[in-house]
């Protein structure tokens, strides 16, 4: 089966499970008479997680246990949504950091929850509101994570170890967030500082995190869990160029938000440091004068996208993704599994530098 497909149907799959968790989450707020507030926040909870999203990561989590030998699928797919619920938590905060709107083709939670509160409240700081409301939607969000790894029916000895991985998986990434955050703030950045943002936000949090996750509940060694990291972190890295690439040269009905909202944001990638690198002193100039602008015009996304190519800079970070995923898939050599299971990680490293959303 093509890789495409092999991912839709487990897409599908993860789709499926999510919906039933919401069901039986909101008829026992309901059996139970729990507060309104709960349940309002629990259905918005579910509208944001249901609308959209690629499931990557808990399709990675599936992965990690199918490739460590686990046999029950019924029960890890169940179990894999708890990555999503806690990947919820997180975009909803990170979209507060970045001052985001969008997510997924709709409104960002903290700004959806802003415009219900200009609707329905008088003498309101609705953004603050806003802010505040999905401040507590997003801590529901992990709460309903950790809910869904501890209610699993895995032996209590391996739901420990996922769970310590699950706090290991967070700590990177707020790590990596704040280090995002911090480069944000400099004119000027070395390369090496952006991969080591990329390896903790993104290359530990959505490829390995998941994968160690689900191997960790089919029992796998610290030995088999260093090999998947060999093919997870280049992986990852490559993953987030990519991304980086979509990010200004994709499709904004693809991505599910404004093309150019990493320049509007400020944003330190690996384009944007090689274009600052190889840039002419007008070009350098062009792109810092709208880098974090948030009213940032059509005709100046479409200078710094050329500035961008003229540089080199998009040519070197697609390279450096081709490099990354030779790297991953030499390292995913030195992994014991099946060959099955070889081909489709093969395959998912190829797809990393060919997708477009």
């Amino acid at each position: 089966m093509p890789i495409e497909d092999c991912l839709f149907d487990l897409k599908n799959k993860v789709n499926k499970e999510l919906e039933l968790f919401f069901d039986n989450k909101i008829k026992q707020i309901k059996d139970q008479k729990k507060s309104d507030e709960l349940l309002e926040m629990t259905e918005s909870l579910r509208d944001f997680v249901l609308r959209f999203g690629k499931r990557i990561r808990p399709i990675l989590f599936y992965c990690g246990y199918t490739i460590a030998g686990g046999e029950d699928k019924e029960k890890i797919l169940k179990t894999a949504i708890s990555i999503e619920l806690v990947h919820s938590y997180l975009l909803i905060h990170d979209d507060i950091i970045d001052q985001d709107d969008f997510r997924h083709g709709d409104f960002s939670m903290h700004h959806s929850c802003a415009k219900k509160a200009e609707n329905n409240f008088k003498n309101t700081d609705s953004k603050h509101f806003g802010i505040s409301m999905a401040i507590v939607i997003g801590d529901l969000a992990s709460t309903f994570g950790y809910e869904i790894l501890t209610s699993s029916n895995f032996p209590i000895t391996l739901k420990i170890k996922a769970i310590e991985k699950l706090n290991q998986i967070i700590s990177n990434t707020i790590a990596g967030e704040a280090l995002d955050v911090i480069l944000a703030e400099y004119p000027d950045i070395k390369i090496d500082r952006i991969i080591e943002m990329q390896k903790y936000k993104t290359a530990k949090y959505t490829i390995e995190g998941p994968l160690h996750l689900g191997a960790v509940l089919a029992g796998a060694d610290e030995k088999f869990l260093e090999a998947i990291s060999r093919f997870s972190i280049p992986l990852g890295i490559a993953f987030q160029i990519q991304d980086d690439i979509i990010g200004i040269f994709g499709n904004e009905k693809k991505i599910g938000k404004p093309v150019g909202s990493d320049i509007k944001e400020g944003k330190k990638t690996l384009l944007i440091a090689k274009a600052l690198e190889k840039a002419s002193a007008e070009q350098k100039n062009i792109i810092l004068s709208v880098l974090g602008n948030k009213k940032i015009s059509f005709d100046e996304i479409e200078n710094v996208r050329k500035i961008i190519k003229e540089t080199g800079s998009l040519e070197y970070s697609k390279a450096e993704t081709e490099k990354l995923i030779k790297l991953s898939k030499k390292n995913l050599e030195e992994i014991k599994i099946s060959g099955k299971c070889r081909e489709f990680l093969s395959d998912l490293a190829d797809f990393t530098i060919k997708r477009e959303y």
